[in-house]
């Protein structure tokens, strides 16, 4: 159930305290970002719509479940570059889990810097250690809220024996024409998944992507069913794969 809202943190105060965070991270490292963490800030506000504010109580229990999700990382103070995957998986259902956010809350980038940077800067450091303003703020690409919308608009289908990869989560959600039509995302996802054939599915993702994008533009994606667009991907997905086949063969062909 979606019951809470969370304090916002504005912009120009995000600002400030990235550049604090920064300060302790280059002197500190990981272990005295986390002494910076805190459940609340007198800089922070939660938007005055009414809705159910999430305590201290409440923040400490999201902070220990995160920290609890990626304890096998913090502990090592780095995430591998093979294992970045497994990393905001199990973050994404943590954060997903535990917040319970309001809809509005999660599609505002004044939560996500307060979660970032006031609750948990250091976990947020530990998966984006250049601490770029992108991950750390509470943009699209922020080190919490791109996990946490992963397992918002996929769920279950992330739990499947076959895993997307990286790259391909990243084609689905960082494409602004892909990314604001859930049933499309999951639907691409779905498919890919239970693609068999030949084709790398990281290459098919690709091609595919780029197929419906250009299928953004003449048809008001928005307006069609879920049927509708299961066969929008599903041709899509049989062009792709027959444009990859004979590409490959005439590689092939040309050595």
């Amino acid at each position: 159930m979606r019951s809470y809202i969370y304090p916002r943190l504005p912009m120009g105060q995000a600002e400030a305290r990235l550049a604090e965070v920064i300060k302790v991270y280059d002197s500190s490292g990981l272990h005295g970002t986390g002494q910076l963490a805190a459940f609340e800030s007198p800089k922070a506000a939660p938007a005055p719509t009414g809705g159910k504010v999430a305590d201290a109580q409440r923040l400490v229990a999201v902070r220990e479940s995160a920290l609890n999700a990626v304890s096998d990382w913090y502990a090592r103070g780095v995430v591998p570059r093979e294992e970045v995957h497994q990393f905001d998986l199990a973050l994404g259902a943590s954060l997903h889990r535990s917040l319970e956010l309001v809809p509005a809350d999660g599609a505002h980038t004044d939560t996500w810097s307060f979660l970032s940077l006031i609750v948990m800067p250091d976990i947020s450091a530990l998966r984006f250690p250049s601490l770029h303003r992108t991950r750390m703020l509470g943009l699209p690409r922020n080190a919490l809220r791109r996990p946490w919308l992963r397992q918002e608009v996929l769920g279950d289908i992330l739990l499947s024996d076959v895993s997307l990869g990286e790259d391909t989560l990243v084609g689905l959600f960082e494409r602004t024409a892909l990314s604001r039509n859930r049933v499309l995302i999951r639907e691409m996802a779905r498919q890919l998944i239970e693609y068999e054939g030949p084709i790398a599915r990281s290459s098919l993702a690709r091609d595919l992507s780029k197929r419906v994008v250009l299928a953004t533009g003449p048809l008001l994606l928005d307006a069609r069913s879920t049927a509708e667009l299961a066969d929008l991907v599903s041709s899509s997905l049989v062009r792709s794969e027959s444009f990859l086949s004979d590409e490959r063969m005439s590689a092939a062909n040309s050595e």
